[in-house]
């Protein structure tokens, strides 16, 4: 089997799309194209309505990405009806045209025929039964859902840390994550490992497999879902959310049905003061399984 994986550039976008090829590399004997997309979707587009199809030496059995840059020339190379474009994420333009869409159920109202869909976001699976005395903190930043108050994120590190003593903290920040909070964290003589995205990277994926608690702000929504894909338990950062959108129902949903504990700001009884408390998840979820029920669903499309 032949497959050209058209890539946009964007971590997250790769990250799942990376995910569904291992997965289906555990079954299938495949070769792999990677395309990069550079070109602006505007000219795309043009090329797409204008019938320029690119000329190709060999027909591939799926063609897949993740992201709007990739969708038209995806379509723009499907040359033979064998061909499967496979879109990861809901398309921007000719959602009917690809051969299946798989993406969030919190993306569609109805489901069309062609779409298959899964909560949140794709991850790899990762099971572990020997975890290690090892806790995650994973911190976003500024973003359009969340209020991301930078005194409250540093009081839940400091009271996370007090609720479990006993484990080595290693703390995650991203691109997002203001100055402040990483000085803070640097500063911080309990935390065992800071891994500074601006400084000494380090892939989440070497740690995530071993943490038996992850506690996650809400606003990472790729990264709660990696966390929820893999053993040990889940838990959000309190934060305030703007309005209700797609991502504030997703996790406030996640909340409702106890896929993941969480913290919460709750009044002192008489009093104007406010304390911190810890929701538990529902113990007897299981890590999500999402890009192996993606996979199955790309079997039987190649099969039809």
């Amino acid at each position: 089997m032949r497959i050209w994986w058209f890539k946009d550039s964007k971590i997250g976008h790769e990250k799942q799309v990376r995910a569904i090829l291992d997965n289906l590399a555990c079954s299938e004997d495949f070769i792999l194209e990677e395309i990069s997309t550079n070109n602006p979707i505007w000219l795309e587009l043009l090329l797409y309505m204008l019938k320029i199809r690119p000329k190709i030496d060999s027909i591939p059995d799926i063609i897949i990405g993740a992201g709007s840059k990739t969708n038209i020339p995806m379509l723009r190379h499907k040359l033979h009806k064998k061909t499967k474009v496979i879109s990861v994420m809901k398309p921007q333009f000719f959602q009917r045209r690809f051969d299946l869409i798989v993406a969030p159920r919190h993306d569609f109202q109805a489901i069309p025929e062609n779409v298959h869909t899964y909560i949140g976001s794709i991850a790899k699976v990762r099971i572990s039964e020997d975890l290690e005395n090892i806790g995650l903190i994973v911190i976003g930043g500024i973003n359009r859902h969340f209020d991301f108050n930078c005194e409250h994120i540093l009081l839940q590190i400091n009271f996370i840390i007090s609720l479990y003593p006993e484990i080595n903290w290693i703390i995650f920040n991203s691109r997002r994550t203001p100055q402040n909070i990483n000085i803070a964290i640097k500063n911080n003589k309990q935390i065992k490992k800071f891994i500074d995205f601006n400084e000494n990277f380090e892939p989440l994926d070497n740690y995530i497999s071993k943490a038996k608690i992850k506690f996650v702000t809400p606003d990472s929504v790729n990264m709660i879902f990696e966390s929820l894909s893999s053993s040990g338990e889940t838990f959000l950062f309190e934060m305030k959310k703007f309005k209700d959108n797609k991502i504030t129902m997703l996790i406030d949903d996640i909340k409702r049905n106890r896929f993941v504990g969480y913290l919460e700001e709750q009044k002192v009884e008489g009093s104007s003061m406010k304390k911190l408390s810890l929701a538990q998840p529902n113990k007897l979820h299981e890590p999500l399984r999402e890009v192996e029920k993606v996979v199955y669903k790309i079997k039987q499309i190649l099969d039809n």
